[in-house]
């Protein structure tokens, strides 16, 4: 294979004149294995500060790191989560537009993998109006507010989390107990929610977040 001790021994085998040596050269066989050997774990360093070397190849704490030249601690790994997953993360923020509505809802649906909504009781194609957008009571639009300007109503639902572990569900013969959103494991917090909201507000402006379960 390519770069490992058989191919390079093999390489400076080709260079060596062949009236040096006889068919079977043991000595000879040694010294080209050792030099080899050194070399071959070159080759593998170098093969692998390459892979480290881009965001899509890396690994490990190298990963890390990458997201630390960037972004400070501002962006740090989730608990237990995967490289794929926060590369994943990494180069949609890398890249991430902001000021928008489009920002904001694209933002709030990589982050939970749920559709999200905003309303602007200024913006007369959110309320609905005549010629502007439909509107009908509690089917579409809103109440539209003047006063509510370069303010906005984001509404976020929480990603589907993993359940409660160790905790026996309904009629199951398990240990019963009593169980509460606190204790549902999910990747994603109420925390990461707001900070990704505020990083991606325009300044000047203010939006109210609400998180639906």
């Amino acid at each position: 294979m390519l770069g490992d001790v058989a191919d390079f021994v093999s390489r400076l085998w080709r260079v060596l004149p062949p009236r040096w040596f006889s068919d079977t050269a043991p000595l000879a066989d040694a010294v080209l294995t050792g030099f080899g050997v050194a070399w071959s774990a070159i080759y593998a360093l170098i093969d692998a500060v390459r892979a480290q070397a881009r965001l899509l190849t890396a690994t490990g704490g190298f990963v890390d790191s990458f997201a630390q030249d960037y972004f400070g601690v501002a962006f740090l790994r989730r608990n237990a989560e995967s490289d794929a997953s926060y590369i994943q993360r990494i180069g949609y923020e890398l890249l991430r537009p902001r000021g928008t509505r489009t920002a904001m809802t694209t933002a709030m649906a990589q982050l939970t993998g749920q559709p999200a909504t905003i309303f602007e009781p200024a913006r007369p194609m959110d309320t609905g109006g005549y010629g502007a957008g439909g509107v009908g009571y509690g089917v579409a639009g809103g109440y539209g507010n003047l006063r509510l300007a370069y303010q906005s109503f984001l509404k976020v639902r929480r990603p589907h989390g993993a359940g409660i572990a160790q905790l026996a569900g309904y009629r199951t013969g398990g240990v019963p107990a009593y169980g509460g959103l606190a204790m549902v494991r999910t990747p994603v917090s109420d925390s990461d929610i707001y900070a990704s909201a505020a990083a991606i507000l325009p300044a000047g402006s203010t939006v109210w977040v609400q998180i639906q379960g």
